[in-house]
């Protein structure tokens, strides 16, 4: 298990994509080439006091450049926090938690189902670069609200082939794809006699909501990590508290943020 610890990271690049979306490349601690996909950091964004904390984010991917570890963080500008990193200078240094939390407990035979909501792909193209590597097949299904909201679908559509499977794209307004919700395509696949041993996702709680009630109804394992607001990411603040089926609230930093569908109570 990898112990987390304070770093400083250095930016290597900010690549765009279709506004909001933008990819940050961090030089990071050897360390994380160990990351388990599903584990997250903990980034300072601005290098002042506003914002105060640091933002959570999860491991989209880790590679070596040359003689060096780099992380990408998949993320979306939504505030202050977020639009200083969009405009972060190549060399800048920001103060770097991790890695943290539970990630996902990727099989070693398929196939499988990875199911993305938006910018909550993210911990599902190191997934993916992990399940592909070990030959296990895979589905992707991804779902936005329209098809800019679709960011790095090639990436995931080329981890798939590269594993025997394929790209799902389902958007809510019918821009590309099925036309409805990811879960609802990938409901769709079930119907049309498509079977998987499990699924891996991530996206916002209503989806992992219905996923969990789809996967109930079918029988049919799976594993969610969850996105919620974190304050510390180390279960000192107690901020991101998820109701559990055990009655008490499990803390989605350190038990998770990857759950069991079953575990949550939704």
């Amino acid at each position: 298990m990898i112990v987390a610890r304070d770093a400083v990271a250095r930016v290597v690049e900010v690549v765009p994509h279709p506004l909001p979306y933008f990819t940050l490349v961090l030089e990071v601690p050897d360390v994380y080439a160990e990351v388990t996909a599903g584990q997250f950091v903990m980034l300072e964004t601005t290098g002042g006091l506003e914002p105060y904390l640091r933002r959570a984010f999860s491991v989209a991917d880790v590679s070596k450049r040359g003689d060096v570890v780099v992380i990408e963080l998949l993320a979306k500008v939504v505030g202050r926090g977020t639009r200083a990193m969009a405009e972060l200078g190549r060399g800048t240094r920001r103060a770097l938690l991790g890695p943290l939390g539970r990630g996902f407990d990727l099989p070693e035979a398929g196939p499988v189902a990875l199911v993305a909501g938006g910018v909550g792909s993210a911990p599902l193209l190191l997934a993916s670069r992990r399940l592909a590597a070990r030959g296990v097949r895979f589905d992707f299904f991804y779902g936005g609200r329209s098809a800019a909201d679709l960011p790095r679908r090639d990436d995931f559509a080329r981890a798939a082939q590269a594993a025997g499977g394929r790209l799902v794209v389902a958007t809510e307004d019918g821009s590309e794809g099925f036309r409805g919700r990811v879960t609802e395509a990938l409901a769709a696949e079930l119907d049309a006699g498509r079977a998987y041993r499990a699924t891996y996702s991530c996206g916002p709680m209503p989806m992992l909501a219905a996923l969990a009630r789809l996967s109930a109804e079918r029988g049919m394992p799976g594993e969610a990590a969850l996105e919620t607001e974190m304050g510390c990411g180390f279960g000192a603040c107690l901020g991101c508290a998820v109701p559990h089926v055990s009655g008490r609230f499990a803390l989605c930093c350190q038990d998770g943020p990857v759950f069991r569908l079953d575990e949550v109570r939704w």
